[in-house]
């Protein structure tokens, strides 16, 4: 399952990629929002204990599949279709961790492809801010992000490091890479 119409924005923690997804979704298009997020929130809404802090392993399994499951179910959405995170960087990340990585988690996650181009949103001080999920300091936040961008890098992708400008204006920048032709 192919798709060049499936745009990845990625990059440093607290860089502003899910504010870039929720401007773009409010533009109409369709969005995946991060996985890794939903499951801590959706962890402490039901008193769960799968928490990247607390069991490593399990959760970053639980991203990964759901990073694959949202894949798949985005096949029905109209596009282009942008994810907020993608697949390279779970399995980048689990190794980058010490993490066990399946030869079925490889098999199953090569089968997923987004357009080459990965837009990036690298560390920024400025509108990083620690809140009730986001703990780390900026210096620790930023230290995710070579590993990240690497992780596509690997996979063959082309990084387009989005301008740090205000969100309408990197929205548009996005918007043009695509009518070029990204």
């Amino acid at each position: 399952m192919k798709s060049e119409r499936f745009y990845v924005i990625t990059g440093a923690s607290g860089a502003g990629k899910s504010t870039i997804l929720k401007a773009l979704g409010s533009l109409g298009y369709s969005c995946v929002p991060e996985i890794a997020l939903a499951i801590v929130q959706e962890q402490e809404q039901c008193g769960g204990t799968l928490f990247p802090w607390t069991h490593p392993q399990a959760f970053m399994e639980e991203v990964l599949a759901r990073n694959i499951q949202a894949y798949d179910a985005a096949q029905a959405l109209p596009p282009p279709v942008f994810f907020d995170r993608g697949i390279p960087e779970c399995l980048a990340h689990m190794r980058l961790l010490g993490l066990r990585v399946r030869p079925d988690h490889v098999v199953e996650a090569a089968k997923r492809y987004y357009a080459r181009k990965v837009f990036v949103a690298e560390p920024w001080a400025d509108v990083y801010v620690r809140d009730q999920w986001r703990h780390a300091t900026f210096e620790r936040a930023a230290r995710s992000f070579e590993p990240t961008v690497a992780a596509y890098a690997e996979k063959g992708y082309r990084t387009c490091v989005l301008p740090q400008v205000p969100v309408p204006e990197r929205v548009a920048f996005i918007l043009e890479q695509l009518e070029a032709g990204a």
